[in-house]
């Protein structure tokens, strides 16, 4: 209703303005519309405001690299005094806070020390608290068979708005990995490692409970923490429960490049079917919510978050593979809930596959599967 766009009008859309990034050649960062701005991020770390009506630059601002995520503007307060601030991440696992009228960078921080930490999904801005995603680029550093894989375990890290200071973190593997051996290589071997957080959080905000999902494991053992759902307390980063979604998933770089010769491809060889698009919590009646999470397999789940995340169903849209099935977000208007699907055929070691395409958009009912 708001776009006043219907089935009869849509076809007299005309091209307003375009603005192109100077010097880049991909645009990964979604764009976020506030106080008369389009705010989006670009491969050279820059970080841009818009006009909403032109098109003209209002600022931008230089970081230290690639952004990927959307910027994620607060609400303006009406008794501060101080301007809304606009949050992201970057390539380089930093995250920034910027002045959202300005382009003044306010605190810049690392989500996580490990040289491989990387941002890709949205931090998720909720009560004066940013929940960021961590994932790692580890996934891919794996192909040199002369690095000693691995030491990443993806987090959902709880910072302080103001400073940027870390209030919790909650690791998808608890330990940190131990030395388990040498590869054919001749280097260490570690695990279990990897369950990257590469898609934003969702908060129950009547529970308190924060919700997201984890990827394949990047060594060997495969663990109960990889493709799997997290519920946590959003106050403490308190592990409530986890649901694996698929069992015995650990694959990296090194399988997709050289198969199960490679040394550092774990003996389960994939499949990598993260859970890597944002979980939905959806209200189906009055005392009765459901947990919709999409997969890289293809599949889509219905958990139940009062019952330490059951399955209450689960249907099958896409073929699947290292590409997705579901790569990205999903989005929901009440019960319908609408899936991406991507379903390039091509297996954990860089094979292409026979099997049906499902690629484009699908609708499901939340509350059965349909």
């Amino acid at each position: 209703p708001e776009s006043e766009i219907s089935k009869d009008n849509v076809n007299q859309l005309r091209l307003k303005w375009a603005v192109s990034f100077p010097g880049v050649a991909r645009a990964r960062s979604l764009p976020t519309i506030a106080y008369g701005s389009v705010y989006v991020g670009s491969q050279d770390g820059h970080v841009y405001a818009l006009d909403l009506e032109t098109g003209c630059v209002k600022w931008r601002s230089r970081v230290s690299a690639e952004v990927r995520t959307g910027i994620v503007v607060e609400s303006l307060v009406e008794s501060s005094s101080s301007n809304p601030r606009a949050f992201f991440g970057d390539l380089l696992g930093r995250i920034h806070a910027l002045d959202a009228f300005t382009g003044d960078i306010l605190w810049s921080m690392r989500a996580d020390n490990h040289s491989g930490a990387t941002i890709t999904g949205n931090p998720l801005l909720h009560e004066n608290v940013l929940f960021v995603p961590v994932s790692s680029l580890e996934v891919l550093t794996a192909a040199d068979p002369n690095y000693p894989c691995c030491t990443f375990r993806g987090s959902v890290v709880a910072l302080d708005l103001d400073k940027g200071d870390i209030i919790w973190r909650h690791y998808t593997i608890p330990n940190p990995p131990a030395k388990l051996g040498q590869s054919r290589a001749g280097v260490p071997q570690y695990g279990p490692s990897g369950a990257a957080v590469w898609g934003s959080a969702a908060v129950d905000n009547e529970t308190g409970v924060l919700y997201h999902g984890s990827s394949e494991n990047y060594s060997s053992p495969a663990d109960g923490n990889s493709d799997a759902v997290f519920a946590v307390d959003i106050s403490t980063g308190r592990r409530y429960w986890q649901k694996q979604l698929l069992a015995g998933d650990a694959w990296n770089g090194g399988c997709y490049f050289g198969g199960s010769e490679h040394p550092n491809c774990p003996k389960e060889i994939g499949p990598d079917f993260d859970v890597s698009a944002p979980p939905l919590v959806i209200k189906i009646e009055s005392d009765k919510k459901i947990l919709v999470v999409g997969q890289k397999s293809g599949v889509v789940h219905g958990l139940d978050p009062s019952d330490d995340g059951s399955v209450l169903w689960r249907t099958r849209v896409g073929t699947g593979g290292v590409y997705g099935g579901i790569h990205f977000g999903m989005a929901n208007e009440g019960p319908r809930v609408y899936v991406p699907i991507v379903d390039i055929l091509i297996d954990s070691v860089g094979k292409s596959f026979e099997g049906e395409k499902f690629s484009g958009l699908h609708a499901i009912n939340a509350e059965s599967g349909d």
